[in-house]
């Protein structure tokens, strides 16, 4: 099966279920700090529609889209695996670290005269824009990956953007349900910490695989 899945598509079957995994993952992900991050506003700014509806959507919408162009630019990388690993290592430490950020930033923004929209506006773009971003990069990255040649990249971002919205949902559901009667904090700390882990495996893996590479380029 995975040497027929080689010759269809050019990848392994193993490393197309490896790349979706991150791409579900990192899905999930994105909807559940969007969740969260409307909870965590809500008590500096209140629960108007200008907050969930305005400033958080528009922040993530915002902070995606940066993140699909520069994933689009490292997914002709040879180092983007090792490039992603390490950004979603720092995705993963800013999560762990936002629940320290929050009270800070709100209460200066506050102490500053911004109004509710302007001030939730300023603190999600503070609080959740980098991690997006870096979030974001992960599905132009992971079509990369998967294609090698041109009639493969119209089914593979087809696949990817179908399995991540399909993790966005579950995401969605799953946070608005039962993780926001957790606490806020843990999660985003578990968040971060899967984050961590899963930069951490891309990075090993690039590593692991440069030898490989090195000696195929001695070849040509």
């Amino acid at each position: 099966m995975a040497e027929q899945e080689t010759a269809t598509t050019g990848v392994p079957l193993l490393n197309r279920l490896g790349i979706i995994a991150v791409v579900c993952i990192c899905g999930w992900l994105v909807m559940q700090t969007e969740i969260l991050g409307a909870r965590i506003l809500t008590p500096y700014f209140g629960s108007a529609i200008y907050v969930t509806m305005g400033s958080v959507i528009g922040v993530f919408l915002l902070s995606l889209s940066v993140g699909y162009m520069l994933g689009g630019w490292l997914s002709r990388r040879r180092a983007s695996m090792l490039l992603l690993g390490l950004a979603l290592v720092a995705a993963g430490v800013w999560l762990v670290l936002l629940p320290f950020m929050v009270e800070p930033l709100c209460d200066r923004l506050l102490d500053a005269g911004f109004s509710d929209e302007w001030g939730s506006l300023v603190a999600a773009l503070g609080l959740f824009g980098a991690p997006l971003v870096m979030l974001g990069m992960v599905s132009p990255t992971a079509v990369g990956w998967l294609t090698t040649s041109a009639e493969r990249s119209g089914p593979n971002a087809g696949l990817v953007m179908s399995t991540s919205t399909v993790a966005s949902f579950s995401g969605t559901i799953v946070t608005a349900f039962y993780l926001l009667r957790l606490s806020v904090g843990r999660t985003l700390r578990v968040s971060g910490l899967v984050l961590i882990v899963l930069g951490a495996v891309l990075a090993l893996r690039w590593a692991w695989a440069a030898p490989g590479r090195a000696a195929e380029e001695e070849g040509e």
